[in-house]
């Protein structure tokens, strides 16, 4: 696959996850103090510390009825940012400089990541686990701003 267009499938996938976990942080925001409080918000919530996995279980904690569903596809996305955001070291096998280098799967080394399988499946999953996050945003009283 073409560099430049693994790198705009890779700013896309980034950029758009970061938007998940914004509306996230709003949502833990929202439900602890009624609004989204700047100093929570920021010196708590985007501590480079605060993982995406404790967003997640906290979020899961604090709504009742939660989709299980869109929680399965919001790890999918997160497996497919990490792949995006951590998997970019091409492995040319043999010596012949030639030769396509492949980029190896952590969880399988036997197999190469398809990058442009997971971006299609990546923009499959994202609108609706954005609709969802941003409606349990709403429903605790958050209000979105429009662009």
């Amino acid at each position: 696959m073409d560099k430049d267009k693994i790198s705009k499938y890779r700013a896309e996938v980034i950029e758009r996850f970061i938007n998940i976990e914004t509306i996230i942080n709003a949502i833990i925001s929202q439900r602890y103090f009624k609004r989204v409080e700047n100093s929570f918000y920021f010196e708590v919530l985007y501590d480079e510390y605060f993982s995406f996995g404790l967003k997640r279980n906290i979020l899961k904690k604090i709504i009742e009825n939660i989709d299980n569903q869109k929680i399965e596809d919001l790890n999918r996305l997160n497996r497919i940012r990490n792949y995006f955001a951590h998997c970019n070291q091409e492995i040319i096998e043999g010596t012949d400089k030639t030769q396509k280098g492949k980029v190896l799967d952590p969880r399988n080394i036997e197999k190469e990541i398809d990058f442009e399988a997971l971006y299609s499946e990546f923009t499959e999953k994202v609108g609706s686990v954005e609709e969802y996050l941003a409606k349990l945003y709403q429903d605790l009283g958050g209000v979105l701003e429009k662009e």
